[in-house]
């Protein structure tokens, strides 16, 4: 059930407590403790990696994380919304094989009131994944969160993966490349 309820929660930040809470409202009797046992199990196992808040206090992300799937096939069983999910679970996973480490956390997400899906800062590089940008207030809201990110994090690299979409960006002194997925994937960063 807990695996359920990371996959339908996939791109957001998920407290422990909260999901288990959200399991226990399913008649599954379970505590805060067993879950983040169970997590880390799952993650052991290879099925799951998780990402921590660049901008949280040090509890927060413990207790706090974004959990993605190493297998967009497993994530796929249990969606609904499919597109954007899997969309942002290849990237958090491309990413992963790049930037992850064991020693010391190398890619984050960033939320204070600012979210941004990836964020290397030692590469100075940001990353959301939006499915489609012709939306011109999912646009806005993507460039928004980059420049607000640039403005605190100077950003050598800022990139928006879409499904299809290809052009290039430039605001407040950032340039934002707009890649398709299939391109994005196949470069070197």
């Amino acid at each position: 059930m807990a695996i359920k309820r990371l996959a339908e929660n996939v791109k957001q930040p998920t407290a422990y407590n909260r999901l288990s809470n959200m399991v226990k409202s399913t008649g599954i009797p379970t505590n805060t403790a067993s879950i983040i046992e169970y997590v880390r199990f799952v993650c052991e196992a290879c099925l799951l990696f998780t990402l921590s808040n660049y901008a949280s206090k040090f509890a927060e992300k413990e207790t706090t994380k974004k959990h993605y799937f190493i297998d967009n096939g497993l994530l796929n069983i249990f969606l609904t919304d499919q597109d954007t999910s899997l969309l942002e679970n290849i990237c958090a996973l491309h990413l992963y094989k790049q930037y992850a480490s064991d020693e010391e956390p190398r890619l984050f997400y960033y939320n204070k009131n600012i979210e941004v899906d990836f964020f290397v800062p030692e590469k100075n590089m940001a990353v959301q994944a939006s499915y489609s940008i012709s939306d011109p207030t999912t646009l806005q809201r993507e460039v928004k969160a980059l420049v607000a990110l640039h403005k605190l994090h100077h950003l050598d690299k800022a990139v928006i993966v879409t499904y299809d979409t290809e052009c290039t960006i430039t605001e407040d002194s950032l340039t934002i490349s707009v890649v398709p997925a299939w391109k994005w994937l196949l470069s070197e960063e």
